[in-house]
């Protein structure tokens, strides 16, 4: 059976939903549809659409159906039970879709057990909208800390230890044994020697020391002198990407502008979207899928998608607006959690998760892209926490975008297999409030505001910093951790000797 293409609309009494019926011959006879409660099944051979909307509609004489043959369409009106009830999330398509109790199950893995006592006759109040906002967590971005377990010892050598080949990773760490096999046909966003034995741990240690030997100090250094100094022969201009108003924001903005200047009884509290008829098939085409996350995980989860957002958007500035061939590379590379499969960005001893997020991410985008420049990379962190306040589906919409980079490629596609179709998923359903993403909007405005320059440190050779000093002296050997103000005041003196 397939599923047929649909949108559904409200007022205070109906249920409006149109099912396409494309390439088929209508026949009224063959058409069955029947509302059990919250249960609405619509079934026209090969078409079946089953959908579980959130509070009960009733079939009375009011129920009526019609065939569009203009628009080939089948416009169904089904009276709701409560008159003047508002129906929640009605435009994600993927939540309507589910299975019985699939998007009920947000227990902990494992500290609690795998039943729970179900509200099967919607006697709880679920005003999304206001119930979301109440629900803003403030989240404990510490990381957690566990006892250390010692490697056991191979029974067949006191020598050498026994590693598990059994390593996870990806969305609630489930997959294994797919990266491997797109690094032996080119992949290029992975920077693990061996991304199928190293362990969670080891991947942290294998991010840093390649981020440490990647970063270019003279090229970051150049890119600063353009960006501070520039002239007409310079082929970045830094400037336009700074100043580039991005469109999404822009939307936030005028939504949000005009909310003030109503009254605070007439404000909505979540910014509507419209999902196109795209983003709709989008979604429905996402598994059905349930998750159990303790809460440590949620919070990488959050993170990740926070992660994500920062090197669409960088990718996006950077391009102003338009993704091109290598808008896949340039995200993936960004993100630790594709790269480096590294989903605990412990870095420089930091025992917070998004101030560790925050930094690596200015990082990796001081590392890979064409244009390297902090500045940019601030703004850039703007755009985030905008679509972040923005709410659910202002994410969503950008998470859908960024999948279909991945999903259409003929290497990239196993992160959205691993990461992307899951986070669609999990962030559709209700484990993901609308109060818990603008708390975390605010929380990531506050961790941005707070990172500079002297945040941003690599370790390299002093030998290799010889050359951007304008004394003379040979670096040593030794290790020396060089600050993005460094690099700065380095450049900024070999700039004016040169004038």
């Amino acid at each position: 059976m397939l599923t047929p293409f649909f949108t559904i609309n409200q007022d205070d009494e109906f249920i409006y939903i149109d099912v396409k019926i494309s390439h088929v011959r209508f026949s009224a006879p063959n058409i069955e549809m029947t509302v059990d409660y919250d249960l609405f099944r619509f079934s026209l051979p090969p078409y079946y659409l089953r959908l579980r909307l959130p509070y009960p509609c009733v079939d009375d004489e009011r129920s009526h159906a019609e065939y569009d043959s203009k628009s080939e369409c089948v416009k169904i009106r089904i009276p709701k039970e409560n008159k003047g009830q508002f129906f929640p999330d009605l435009d994600l398509t993927s939540k309507l879709l589910a299975r019985t109790n699939e998007n009920k199950v947000d227990e902990q893995k494992q500290k609690k057990p795998l039943i729970e006592e179900l509200d099967v006759n919607n006697e709880v109040c679920n005003d999304q909208a206001e119930k979301d906002l109440q629900e803003g967590e403030d989240f404990d971005w510490e990381v957690k800390q566990e006892v250390p377990v010692n490697p056991t010892l191979d029974a067949g050598s006191t020598k050498d230890l026994k590693i598990s080949a059994n390593v996870k990773y990806g969305f609630d760490n489930q997959y294994d044994g797919i990266v491997g096999v797109s690094v032996s046909n080119g992949n290029d966003i992975n920077g693990l020697g061996d991304p199928e034995t190293t362990p969670e741990t080891d991947r942290i240690i294998e991010r840093l020391i390649k981020e440490n030997i990647q970063f270019d100090p003279e090229i970051y250094a150049a890119d600063y002198i353009m960006e501070k100094h520039p002239t007409a022969d310079d082929d970045k201009n830094f400037k336009e990407l700074i100043e580039w108003t991005n469109p999404t924001v822009q939307k936030f903005l005028k939504w949000y502008k005009s909310q003030q200047q109503l009254n605070e009884d007439e404000r909505t509290v979540i910014m509507p979207i419209d999902f196109s008829k795209e983003e709709q098939e989008k979604m429905m085409q996402l598994p059905r899928k349930s998750y159990l996350l303790d809460e440590q995980y949620k919070i990488e989860v959050l993170v990740t998608i926070v992660c994500l957002l920062f090197a669409y958007y960088f990718d996006l500035r950077e391009n102003e607006g338009e993704h091109n061939v290598e808008s896949a590379w340039t995200i993936g590379k960004i993100t630790p959690q594709f790269s480096f499969l590294d989903s605990k960005l412990t870095i420089n001893g930091s025992d917070n998760l998004l101030r560790s997020a925050v930094i690596t991410c200015i990082r990796r985008a001081l590392t890979y892209p064409l244009h390297r420049s902090f500045a940019l990379c601030k703004k850039v962190w703007g755009d985030v926490y905008y679509v972040l306040r923005g709410g659910k589906r202002l994410v969503l919409s950008s998470l859908l975008d960024l999948k279909e980079l991945f999903r259409f490629h003929d290497i990239y596609y196993v992160y959205d297999k691993i990461w992307l179709e899951d986070l669609c998923v999990y962030l559709i359903s209700d484990s993901v409030t609308e109060g818990q993403l603008r708390k975390l909007a605010h929380d990531v405005k506050k961790t941005t505001d707070t990172v500079g320059k002297s945040d941003i440190t690599f370790e390299k050779a002093g030998e290799e910093n010889a050359d951007m000093c304008d004394d003379g002296v040979e670096g040593q050997d030794e290790m020396v951790a060089l600050s993005l103000d460094d690099i700065d005041k380095m450049a900024e003196a070999v700039y004016d000797n040169m004038q």
